[in-house]
């Protein structure tokens, strides 16, 4: 049934029809799917002559079927209908005084307008010529649909949306509804899959009037385009146009390096991409693939490929010259400005290694909502607390020790408040530690440790009882009031 391909319902009206095949046409392109453009279309051409026919058997009166001869009748009385209600339509049109023989209505047949959709022809019959020449040539009586749509844009682009609405207004060879409507939908299917055309989001909502159409999934990505071009992306949540200007760029690695050396910038560009992509569907045209995936890639937090440290050691070369032109003026000849330039830069170089390896330490033990070793992941601060403590005890070398079990108190720092209630409660447990292990682990190991192991162990216990992932059972009120009462009783114990 071509009504069902088509996704209206049997009694459709040939307005209802068109507007199908139309939205039909953005998901079916001729150049992509041949055979299923061939289908759409022979539901579209069969569903247009069952209403004309089903329109023409209820003015036929006797509500019976038609004969062979009947319907040849029908169809030229449908002909003959539309050929006298064009001829109606350009009388009353020219019949306004002061614009007699200034507009004349040239109606559309459907293979007219399937031609149009589909960008077979682009131009359609002109109202001038067809009132010129009463049976003209076929290429001279056109509309000219390239015109018309090259004008409009440029309007779109360069005037406010009251003067685009009163151009359109003043278009007389778009007051017949049909030829209106049908250039309507070949507007805006290519505005739909021209991805170079970008007009203001407010005039587009002037075209959307005027035609009577509305399209969201276009304006989406029409405000995605304008925002690009403009460079106003306040709407993304990215107010300054630096972050949209890196995209557009074509890619050099010695340029983007140096964008992601400023701290925060490439989170900032990665956030900015993704949200215009949510938009328009998929990546915009006009974003560089290379620049989108390079700081995508920067903003994974558990990403520690070559540009993750290339960042971190021009900032810290860049810290190191800093300090080395700078040290003669601050210390006065006093330190040598090679050494200042070196503890400088390896400060900044160290200093940001622990950070991002926390960093990453911490995205890799929350893991994905849907990965099955998402516990063992979880878990992995636990196994460095415990080798961290290990290491201290047999060999009695406290400093091997702090390597591992400050990371791993440190990758619950959001949960601070829990997190510093059990370190304090391990510094105060550490002198009541069986055997010579007081002796062997000092309190600040003890109470490092005990931070990743107080928390996972209730964290774990709540989601035994819940049967939620671990990574799922931060924040939970048992490990809260757990690490209340692992503080103030070891505590108490201590003080007794």
């Amino acid at each position: 049934m071509p009504f069902d391909l088509l996704g209206i319902p049997g009694d459709a009206d040939e307005t209802t029809i068109k507007r199908a095949y139309a939205r039909h046409l953005k998901l079916t392109r001729p150049d992509d799917d041949p055979a299923g453009f061939q289908r759409l279309h022979e539901a579209y051409q069969q569903a247009l002559q069952h209403c004309r026919q089903r329109a023409m058997a209820a003015a036929w009166g006797d509500g019976e079927e038609p004969t062979g001869d009947d319907e040849r009748t029908i169809a030229d009385a449908a002909h003959d209908h539309d050929r006298e209600r064009g001829r109606e339509t350009d009388s009353e049109e020219s019949s306004v005084p002061g614009e007699a023989d200034t507009t004349h209505t040239v109606l559309l047949d459907a293979e007219q307008l399937d031609a149009l959709i589909a960008g077979r022809v682009t131009r359609l019959p002109s109202p001038a010529a067809a009132a010129a020449d009463p049976d003209p040539d076929p290429e001279t009586r056109r509309f000219d649909f390239d015109g018309f749509f090259a004008e409009t844009m440029d309007r779109a682009r360069s005037t406010p949306p009251a003067a685009f609405s009163a151009w359109l207004a003043a278009r007389d060879d778009l007051y017949h509804l049909e030829l209106k409507q049908s250039v309507g939908e070949a507007l805006f299917q290519r505005l739909g899959y021209d991805d170079g055309i970008a007009i203001p989001p407010a005039n587009l909502s002037v075209l959307e009037t005027f035609f009577g159409l509305q399209d969201y999934w276009l304006a989406q990505r029409m405000a995605v385009r304008w925002a690009i071009e403009q460079e106003q992306t306040a709407n993304y949540d990215e107010p300054r146009p630096l972050a949209v200007r890196q995209l557009k760029r074509p890619f050099r690695w010695a340029q983007a390096l140096a964008v992601s050396c400023v701290p925060g910038l490439s989170a900032r560009i990665a956030r900015l991409s993704q949200r215009l992509s949510d938009d328009y569907g998929d990546l915009p045209e006009r974003i560089d693939p290379r620049q989108d995936q390079f700081f995508r890639q920067l903003a994974r937090k558990d990403y520690l490929g070559i540009w993750r440290w290339m960042p971190m050691l021009a900032r810290a070369i860049g810290l190191a010259i800093l300090g080395y032109l700078l040290a003669p003026l601050v210390f006065a000849q006093s330190r040598p400005a090679l050494q200042t330039a070196l503890v400088i830069g390896g400060s900044a170089l160290a200093i940001q290694i622990g950070w991002r390896l926390m960093i990453w330490l911490h995205a890799i033990s929350l893991g994905d909502s849907d990965s099955s070793n998402e516990n063992r992941r979880a878990l992995i601060p636990v196994w460095l607390a415990l080798g961290g403590l290990v290491m201290a005890a047999a060999w009695g070398v406290e400093w091997l020790a702090y390597p591992l079990v400050i990371p791993a108190a440190l990758v619950h720092w959001r949960r601070s408040f829990d997190a510093l209630r059990f370190l304090l409660g391990g510094i105060a447990m550490q002198p009541l530690l069986p055997g010579t292990l007081p002796e062997l682990l000092s309190a600040g190991t003890v109470g490092f440790a005990m931070v990743p192991l107080g928390l996972s162990l209730f964290d774990g216990l709540y989601a035994r009882s819940q049967r939620i992932p671990l990574s799922a059972a931060a924040g939970n009120g048992w490990t809260t009031l757990a690490s209340y009462g692992f503080f103030v009783g070891w505590v108490l114990a201590r003080v007794l």
